[in-house]
């Protein structure tokens, strides 16, 4: 009896002990996946689930979470491409994603190295219970609806992202109806967000649809839509910002770097889109010496539009197509003519290949867009008014980034960029400015003289960027 006894507990240590080992989800749905330390993510998490870095999640169809997510530093979430993987965090569900500097947390393609692409996987959707300006807002494309609209806290909080890495996202989940590689929907200013990158999306880089999130160190890398886009009322403070593109690559509605809206119809819905930006460098298509072969889809470096009312501060727009900034709509320019609602200060647009400033034609004329751009107080640039390929951006080194900052080969094969820092000598190396009342906020780092993001440290060296995701091995 006694032995059958030992038998018996032997056998349920062992039981124990498989299914420890395992990290099995609380909620149910895991599987294991096809190797060792795989673990297969499915089923809508709704208490508290811990990821850890000795296992490799995989993001199977649409996971919701309406608990909480812990995700430990150095942890790596693959979406999986046949069932459309994405991440959501629903209104009153929590993230909290945190890496560290050396050991970042990356959401990738569960394609192999050399087979990944922009929208192998769906994304990362964040949605809290702050203000938008439409009465039903839902999450473009879900297979599960998910609404957002209708929160009333700013201060909502969401959780913690830091040092946070998500490539090859922006599947279309349904026709024509992608989502981006971070989307934010109505999350409160109570959330965290600092040294993000996403790249290769196969929509928008990063999306904010309402809500008053603060954010900082953002990197957007050879994405398909805009690199940052702002709508629904968004009314966060945003600091320290790159964006890079693969001039072979853009989207056929027009790939910008900033794209802005009140709301899709221009109305004057409450809250209004008021983000304000510091310190951003968005390098456009235009950039090489021999490279006359750019997409023809991309944009303007700005695109302002449909009531808006976004300030940008401090920002180098460089190399962009149809304009550095295009001011468009009669109610976007009485937004800007109003010194306290929509302004561009100590800005400096370089090189763009068909007008520095516009209008939209008819709402704005270019001559208004480019005399609100020069306003004197305002003490904005244009530096090289327009492209040459004969005296290219990269060719000025007094006025801009570093000659090897990024370049596009004739096939469209993206080097990996070596600096962002300005040439000694540079103009951008001063001229930045804190005074006005829209960078009051602690937010904002205040002790730098450079415009972008960059003055006399790359930040991008740090070992959480990666400048070629097709070739790590996770």
């Amino acid at each position: 009896m006694k032995k059958q006894f030992l038998n018996f507990a032997l056998a349920l240590l062992g039981a124990t002990a498989v299914l420890t080992s395992c990290d099995p989800n609380e909620n149910g749905g895991d599987d294991n996946g096809t190797e060792s330390n795989e673990v297969i993510l499915k089923a809508e998490i709704k208490g508290t689930r811990n990821l850890v870095k000795d296992s490799v999640y995989i993001l199977e169809g649409q996971i919701n979470v309406s608990g909480t997510i812990n995700i430990a530093a150095g942890t790596v979430i693959k979406g999986d491409k046949v069932t459309k993987g994405c991440l959501v965090v629903v209104p009153g569900g929590k993230i909290n994603a945190i890496g560290t500097a050396s050991q970042p947390i990356i959401f990738t393609s569960r394609m192999e190295p050399g087979l990944r692409a922009a929208g192998d996987w769906g994304g990362l959707v964040i949605c809290g219970k702050a203000p938008v300006n439409q009465s039903t807002a839902t999450v473009e494309g879900l297979s599960n609806e998910v609404v957002y609209s209708g929160g009333t806290n700013p201060a909502d909080n969401s959780g913690t992202l830091q040092y946070v890495r998500i490539e090859f996202a922006g599947i279309a989940l349904q026709p024509d109806k992608e989502i981006n590689g971070l989307t934010l929907c109505a999350v409160g200013s109570g959330t965290t967000i600092d040294h993000i990158q996403v790249s290769y999306s196969g929509d928008d880089s990063f999306e904010f649809f309402g809500g008053k999130v603060n954010a900082k160190y953002l990197v957007a890398y050879c994405g398909l839509d805009d690199d940052f886009d702002t709508d629904y009322g968004y009314s966060g403070n945003l600091q320290f910002g790159l964006a890079v593109r693969n001039a072979r690559t853009a989207d056929v509605s027009a790939s910008n770097g900033f794209e802005s809206d009140n709301d899709g119809k221009g109305t004057t819905a409450q809250p209004k889109t008021k983000a304000v930006f510091s310190n951003f460098t968005l390098i456009g298509p235009y950039k090489t010496t021999t490279d006359g072969n750019v997409n023809s889809n991309f944009g303007a470096g700005m695109h302002i539009r449909r009531n808006s009312s976004i300030s940008v501060f401090n920002t180098v727009i460089a190399g962009w197509n149809t304009a550095g900034l295009l001011l468009d709509g009669s109610a976007t320019y009485a937004n800007a003519k109003d010194s306290s609602t929509l302004v561009i200060q100590n800005c400096a647009i370089v090189g763009t290949k068909v007008i520095a400033v516009k209008g939209d034609g008819t709402g704005v004329t270019n001559t208004q867009a480019q005399d609100f751009y020069n306003t004197t107080a305002y003490n904005n640039k244009i530096i090289l008014a327009t492209y040459n390929k004969t005296a290219p951006i990269e060719a000025d080194s007094s006025a801009l980034i570093s000659k090897s900052f990024y370049l596009a080969n004739s096939t469209g094969t993206a080097a990996i960029p070596t600096s962002f820092l300005p040439e000694t000598g540079s103009s951008l190396l001063t001229g930045a400015a804190f005074t006005h009342a829209k960078l009051s906020s602690s937010f904002f780092d205040k002790t730098g003289t450079f415009i972008g993001a960059f003055g006399t440290t790359d930040w991008t060296k740090e070992a959480w960027v990666n400048f070629d995701p097709q070739n790590t091995v996770y």
